[in-house]
């Protein structure tokens, strides 16, 4: 279904075109209502849309900072629709790019860089791991940018809820980012840390391991060649991260990382000789005339700002019992 510049559909505003997909097609709108910009997703098709349903509800459980955040599902005059969190790109082009975009448009990204998205889509991948979800889909195309550079993963279309020791019976995906297990319809935990790898691959030499018009001889490939490391088609990769995206593209899930905390916890440590190289070289402050803490919003006054805990995140001061922030609900 397509929709029109200035179309009213409810409250909502069509202001332009964000995409389109196998699935639907993605439109900017904005709410009259609460004035602000959102992401409206249409289906194709607009009939029974029941079995389309999953969708929103496994991604509507997802708070997280790297995951777009899914409000609403609605219906007006027989159009089916989500409302979705607008990702917007830069002054010059609003909406924000894609990460294959990117990918195109540079060739590669620069290894510290490349960690860096790595580690925020670990996270969200973590997250919806906690909560028994498999993305099953992850790739460059459906991650998203913002405009100050946060990597943002959508379209959880063809995620399932699985049970630790299941695995998800069908073979829906992207073949050149599907692990050996998924083309055989058995998809687990550890498919998606495939999926990551072979996006951490592609950010840092432009190109996937292997790559056919036939996704049969994308797995044969896999299952009979060797994948060239990273940091010998890019000698500018650090090996310790070349090594580190191998891992995540072993074919025996014995010898592939685990889990998605065990792959968040690595990233971390190849990005801490970063952090502390910065740290040694900064003076430390003075023990007088430090300026006050500024309250990040009405929460802080529930709290006392002379405490040494804060959000790693929001940087909202906590109490020193708290476990979860209450402003931006991250775990400390």
């Amino acid at each position: 279904m397509l929709l029109k510049e200035n179309q009213m559909l409810g409250k909502y505003r069509i202001v332009g075109d964000l995409g389109a997909g196998g699935f639907g097609s993605v439109y900017l709108a904005f709410d009259e209502l609460l004035k602000r910009y959102v992401a409206l997703k249409v289906p194709h098709q607009q009939g029974d849309v029941k079995e389309l349903e999953e969708e929103p509800m496994y991604q509507s459980w997802l708070n997280h900072v790297n995951i777009v955040t899914l409000f609403n599902k609605e219906d007006f005059d027989g159009v089916h629709f989500w409302v979705m969190e607008f990702v917007k790109g830069d002054s010059v082009e609003m909406k924000g790019k894609s990460l294959d975009r990117q990918i195109r448009e540079k060739g590669c990204l620069e290894p510290q860089r490349a960690l860096e998205i790595a580690i925020g889509v670990c996270s969200a991948i973590e997250h919806a791991h906690s909560h028994q979800i498999i993305h099953r889909d992850l790739r460059p195309a459906n991650i998203l940018m913002t405009w100050d550079g946060i990597p943002k993963v959508t379209d959880f279309g063809t995620s399932r809820i699985l049970e630790v020791g299941e695995s998800a019976p069908t073979r829906i995906g992207s073949p050149p980012y599907m692990a050996p297990e998924h083309f055989k319809g058995k998809a687990v935990f550890q498919s998606d840390i495939w999926s990551l790898g072979v996006t951490m691959y592609e950010m840092l030499t432009g190109g996937v391991p292997f790559y056919d018009v036939d996704p049969v001889k994308i797995h044969q490939a896999y299952m009979t060649r060797d994948i060239l490391p990273p940091h010998l088609r890019n000698p500018k990769i650090p090996k310790a991260f070349s090594e580190l995206v191998m891992k995540c593209l072993k074919i025996n899930l014995g010898e592939r990382i685990i889990s998605a905390n065990e792959l968040l916890k690595k990233m971390n440590a190849l990005n801490e000789p970063k952090e502390q190289a910065l740290a040694a070289t900064q003076l430390k402050p003075p023990q007088v005339a430090i300026p006050p803490i500024q309250q990040p919003s009405s929460h802080a006054s529930n709290y006392s700002l002379a405490q040494d805990r804060y959000c790693w995140y929001c940087h909202l001061p906590l109490h020193k019992t708290a476990t979860i922030c209450p402003r931006c609900g991250e775990k400390n």
